[in-house]
């Protein structure tokens, strides 16, 4: 039931700053379901880089600013995605506008203080932290931002898990990420009028499967290549679904010369029909994933999907692990193929979300809370912390060894550059031929042989 009669200012903190096609879905999921509650919302992106809206899917505003801001927010929502972090590879070359901004906290675990300070409400909306750890300089601030906060949900049990460690008294659940909520967005029997002209435009009202384009997906790349067989009858879309993470369309083009690719990154939601309508999808992005699954196509992943974020997909029926290379095979492939009805499980992800929604609006409609006397009495009693802290013996900082997902996020990069690079080797060169072959060049001929001359004169 919406309530009318006022505008609500809420907050969303992430890295909607980046091409990152999750990244940029929570914001858009949480404007639909707060409107259909609250009625009018002005949802307020916030990252550490501002976009124009006429540049990017929408505006995003500066963290930077939110000192200004603070005051006029009726609510805070948390993430999603895998914010709760620590480490600083979050994607390459992606750090704070402001050496004052602490990285990578700086967009999610200080808005949350900062908000309290304000007497803001604040919820979790399912972050996530995939196993990272939790340095002992923070314990105290994040500690002090969980348990003031008015609901905190993730959106997998490690992470539960972890911070439960840390906040033993605070209510954390589990929630499905809000992406199981994609279908409220997408009319999958009637296309909009961008999908049908990206359909008829690309060749893709044949069936077709999308394959993300980045290099774990090197055991399909194989199998297509020695058994063209199994494309028989589909067309392969290559998709981009987190350039600022690497993925480049020559990493699968390269092999597979008659693949589409687009030669636009298509918007968050134009992405999501792109999916809805495919016979299946092969990658590594949990979202792409999800996003796949609401609507019944089977999805092939690469990632491991006993631990972390994807033990949440495990169960489901088309989620379909990569297997062995000896069982990676044409008929356990086709044998999978086609869109089916999707998994019974999401509707209970539906329900709780659904409740989840509601719960929100009533935090954010009850208005102000009384946080602010916890913060000041933190503030009050940081001093001593932070000397208890300096008298204490520091033992020697063990350097921790790259996680997979940072050494992934660093190939890619290099892998996107030595792309561009080629690409632009490849032009040059042709600029070079062209220039060559022109009748200028030609004409000027003697002149270039004349300067050569009096060059090794004059050397001599």
């Amino acid at each position: 039931m919406q309530m009318t009669g006022r505008t609500w200012h809420i907050g969303i903190f992430g890295t909607f700053d980046v091409e990152n096609y999750g990244d940029l879905l929570f914001p858009i999921l949480a404007e639909a379901e707060l409107t259909k509650r609250l009625g009018s919302v002005q949802l307020h992106r916030f990252s550490y880089n501002a976009k124009d809206q006429a540049e990017w899917p929408y505006a995003v505003t500066s963290v930077a600013d939110l000192p200004e801001l603070a005051e006029q927010l009726d609510g805070v929502l948390i993430g999603g995605g895998f914010i709760i972090r620590f480490d600083k590879v979050v994607a390459h070359g992606y750090f704070p506008p402001s050496p004052d901004i602490h990285h990578p906290t700086g967009y999610w675990l200080s808005p949350a203080l900062i908000a309290q300070q304000h007497g803001i409400p604040v919820v979790w909306n399912a972050p996530g932290m995939h196993c990272n750890d939790i340095p002992e300089w923070s314990t105290p601030l994040l500690k002090l931002a969980l348990e003031h906060s008015q609901c905190v949900r993730v959106r997998d049990e490690p992470t539960r898990e972890s911070l439960g460690a840390l906040s033993p008294n605070t209510d954390i659940q589990v929630l499905p990420d809000t992406a199981f909520n994609l279908p409220n967005l997408i009319d999958e029997l009637h296309p909009s009028a961008a999908f049908a002209e990206l359909r008829q435009t690309f060749g893709l009202d044949a069936p077709y499967i999308v394959i993300q384009s980045i290099h774990v997906v090197e055991p399909f790349l194989q199998l297509f290549e020695q058994h063209p067989e199994a494309l028989a009858g589909y067309r392969l879309l290559v998709m981009p679904i987190g350039p600022v993470l690497g993925d480049h369309p020559m990493v699968v083009t390269a092999r597979i010369p008659d693949a589409i690719t687009l030669p636009f990154w298509p918007e968050p939601l134009l992405l999501a029909e792109i999916l809805c309508h495919a016979q299946a999808i092969i990658g590594h992005s949990y979202h792409l994933s999800i996003s796949a699954l609401v609507f019944g196509v089977p999805v092939f992943s690469t990632a491991d999907l006993s631990t972390g974020k994807y033990t949440a997909l495990a169960e489901m029926g088309q989620m379909h692990a990569l297997p062995p290379a000896e069982e990676l095979t044409v008929h356990w492939f086709t044998s999978r193929l086609g869109k089916t009805r999707p998994s019974a499980s999401l509707s209970a992800a539906k329900v709780a979300l659904a409740a989840y929604w509601d719960r929100v609006a009533k935090i954010i409609a009850q208005g102000k809370t009384s946080t602010r006397s916890a913060l000041n009495r933190f503030w009050q009693n940081l001093p001593t912390l932070l000397e208890h802290g300096d008298n204490q013996p520091s033992a020697p900082t063990a350097i921790a060894a790259p996680t997979l997902d940072f050494l992934n996020i660093e190939l890619n990069a290099r892998q996107r550059q030595i792309f561009l690079l080629t690409e632009q080797l490849a032009l040059s060169e042709a600029k070079v031929t062209r220039l060559q072959a022109s009748n200028s060049f030609r004409v000027t001929a003697p002149l270039r042989s004349l300067r050569r001359g009096f060059r090794k004169l004059r050397e001599r």
